[in-house]
């Protein structure tokens, strides 16, 4: 990007384990999203750096509004897959920023559903138009981010948790054994260790063990892969049991947090087959909760489909420093 914007009041990040994002705020309108690697960098301070040379600002704007994946406070951000530690104070100093706000990466992303219109999302099941009330976004990549947004007239929530390391459920005796299996090597079996890329590779190395046969080396890419095109039976039912788990823990999260608004599907993992996503047990799964089944039918569930959704968040938070 050559030429520094004139008027630049915040730079947004979304920094993920592999991927670091960063855009400027320019009277209003946010920028073009720079991608820089992860894998690149010593520190979030040191992209961030980069980031701003590449965009020209002669000095660093006045607000800094940066989101992580993994736990965040309001001064101090850590990463585990990186090590990376990042703190309001250590931002101020090196940068001259007034204002900094740190946030959980899918705090962010629920802080911006609000501002998604139909051009942003793509429906998974039957649209309920009239839909109002709190939302759940769930996005399984190489972990499982949920959150909720719960709606104000002057304010907006978003509440995130760790609802990730929930303990899975079964609905089938075949996932049970699936669970079972997973149980004896890893112990507690969250959803993550489903919902997630290593969770599609679980699922398939679990279901090849209860078929009596040996697991290939498959990555998560592969198992997707080969699953769509139909080529190898194993790995197309990992995908199926995969979409039919993540029904059922979307219905738990959003009766968890009462989302009569709609349920939100983010991710890396689920843009890459929505048409399979659509006519898998997805959809059924949400909705089988019993007697509450009818609570579940009126809300709608989406794949968000806007590129770099998270910045809507973003910019939406830098909005209240002015």
């Amino acid at each position: 990007m050559s030429g520094a914007p004139e008027q630049v009041t915040a730079v947004l990040a979304d920094i993920g384990g592999t991927n670091a994002r960063f855009a400027l705020v320019e009277e209003g309108n946010t920028s073009e999203v720079l991608h820089l690697n992860v894998a690149d960098h010593e520190s979030a301070y040191d992209a961030l750096n980069t980031a701003l040379d590449q965009f020209g600002a002669p000095q660093p704007p006045p607000t800094a509004v940066l989101a992580f994946a993994g736990p965040v406070d309001a001064s101090h951000a850590f990463m585990t897959n990186t090590g990376w530690e990042t703190r309001t104070d250590e931002l101020r100093q090196r940068f001259g920023f007034s204002h900094v706000e740190l946030m959980n990466d899918y705090a962010a992303l629920a802080l911006g559903l609000s501002q998604f219109t139909d051009d942003d999302r793509h429906p998974i099941g039957p649209k309920s138009e009239d839909a109002t009330g709190n939302l759940a976004v769930i996005g399984p990549g190489s972990g499982l981010g949920v959150a909720a947004l719960l709606p104000n007239v002057t304010n907006h929530l978003a509440l995130v948790g760790e609802g990730g390391h929930t303990t899975v459920p079964a609905a089938s005796d075949l996932e049970a054994a699936l669970i079972a299996v997973l149980r004896k090597r890893l112990g507690h079996v969250s959803a993550e260790r489903l919902l997630s890329g290593p969770g599609l590779v679980n699922i398939y190395q679990a279901l090849s063990q209860l078929d009596g046969t040996a697991a290939e080396a498959y990555r998560p890419a592969e198992v997707t892969r080969l699953g769509l095109e139909g080529s190898d039976d194993l790995c197309r039912r990992a995908l199926e049991r995969f979409c039919a788990f993540l029904g059922s823990f979307s219905g738990n999260m959003a009766l968890c947090y009462g989302a009569r608004g709609g349920v939100y599907l983010g991710g890396g993992i689920l843009p890459r087959f929505p048409e399979f996503l659509a006519a898998s047990e997805f959809r059924e799964r949400f909705e089988a909760k019993g007697r509450l089944r009818s609570y579940l039918s009126g809300i709608p569930t989406w794949l968000i489909t806007r590129p770099d959704a998270t910045f809507a968040g973003l910019a939406v938070a830098a909005r209240r420093f002015g």
